[in-house]
């Protein structure tokens, strides 16, 4: 095990990373087969991470806890590697921490974090069999000031010989004795590989469980939305049989305002274009497309059907 520096973690194309494993490995076989520069997004993403661990490794430093960052571990027999941004040396053993920079913070990790997380966990008791080897998430969202520990996760045998086995399949893939699968995640959005992706192909895609859960608050919340709405539409007609059409008030908690928006004028569209459809043709003017989201819940019953 060795500390190296995150912006200098050797050449990727010789080995399996546990962000690799983690990952979905028709992306990163493609990525070794035909790699592209990062854009200027991506470079930001990765500045505002590496932003984050130097900002946490201050604080650290600040409470005396003695710990290593950007831990390198090696396999013994195979390319496979762990780094991990942070270890802890407690009196019985280590606790690991993956930093993950975000904008706005989940209420659960995304299973890849946790993978990440668990295969770290792995090949860290490869080199410390002895002690307890735990660990956590540490997502930073630096725009909002906010941190969210992700805690509770130790090493688990079955599950590290499952992200193990990912790995040596992914060795497999790059010496082109397997083929590639598909892993949809979240992260689906930001491969530069997804135009032709399987895992991609309309009209029906199988949602991964983590946006599968966005989309479910994002139903949720657009439900109470609506619901307000309606309330707000009641209320406000019980203020304004109250106040009139002009009014103004005060209490020591809120000011109550209510002023006329005179009459005005339009244009009728269709008027206009049966009257006159040579002006009309004359004063159209492009307007942007946009994407239009629905989510609806399915019952039972029509879910199994779809």
């Amino acid at each position: 095990m060795s500390r190296k520096q995150s912006e200098s973690l050797g050449d990727r194309s010789q080995y399996i990373g546990s962000s690799d494993i983690a990952g979905c490995p028709r992306k990163t076989y493609l990525q070794r087969q035909f790699p592209i520069q990062p854009g200027v997004s991506t470079l930001l993403k990765f500045a505002r991470g590496h932003a984050a661990e130097w900002l946490l490794s201050k604080i650290f430093d600040a409470s005396e806890v003695p710990y290593d960052a950007q831990v390198e571990v090696c396999h013994p027999s195979v390319p496979l590697r762990a780094h991990v941004d942070f270890v802890f040396y407690e009196p019985h053993g280590l606790h690991a921490v993956e930093v993950k920079s975000v904008s706005g913070i989940p209420d659960a990790p995304f299973p890849q974090w946790t993978d990440q997380l668990q295969y770290q966990l792995g090949m860290l008791r490869m080199m410390y069999p002895k002690g307890s080897i735990t660990g956590s998430v540490l997502a930073v969202d630096m725009n909002a000031g906010e941190v969210q520990q992700f805690n509770g996760f130790e090493h688990d045998d079955t599950v590290f010989n499952y992200l193990f086995h990912r790995g040596l399949h992914l060795l497999d893939v790059l010496n082109d004795q397997a083929e590639a699968n598909c892993s949809p995640s979240h992260l689906c959005g930001f491969c530069q590989f997804r135009v032709d992706c399987p895992s991609m192909s309309l009209p029906k895609v199988e949602l991964p469980p983590e946006i599968e859960m966005v989309a479910a608050k994002y139903a949720e919340l657009n439900s109470s939305k609506t619901a307000a709405e309606k309330e707000l539409k009641a209320i406000r007609q019980q203020l304004l049989d109250y106040t009139g059409s002009t009014f103004k008030g005060q209490t020591e908690r809120l000011a109550l305002t209510v002023s006329t928006v005179a009459d005005s004028v339009t244009v009728d569209a269709n008027l206009l274009k049966l009257q006159h459809p040579e002006i009309y043709q004359q004063v159209l003017k492009p307007k942007a497309g946009f994407s239009r989201l629905e989510v609806k819940p399915l019952r039972p019953s029509l879910a199994k059907a779809a």
